[in-house]
């Protein structure tokens, strides 16, 4: 699954594995090694997928991340009643 999602997102963004590796300072050997299928390493995984700004668990397993508010809607009994509920979306920094 890694593999093919690694090699997708590479293709779509038009960058090469030496120049990912450079980016997120992970070695080109072991980017390599991914792709043929080995193993990785998590904490390398996690850097690669913060650099495409995708979930971890998507690049790893091809879990879609699932909607925060419809898992949040399915724990909580709503009541009849007024209620603002107020969301910001944080930009978090490279």
């Amino acid at each position: 699954m890694l593999a093919e999602i690694l090699r997708k997102l590479l293709d779509e963004q038009g960058i090469s594995i030496a120049e990912l590796a450079r980016k997120t300072d992970v070695p080109k050997s072991n980017i390599n090694t991914w792709l043929q299928g080995s193993t990785p390493n998590i904490e390398q995984v996690d850097k690669v997928a913060r650099y495409f700004g995708v979930p971890l668990e998507y690049l790893a397993f091809g879990r879609e991340k699932q909607d925060p508010f419809e898992e949040f809607f399915e724990r909580v009994e709503i009541h009849k009643g007024e209620y603002e509920i107020s969301v910001k979306k944080l930009i978090r920094k490279k």
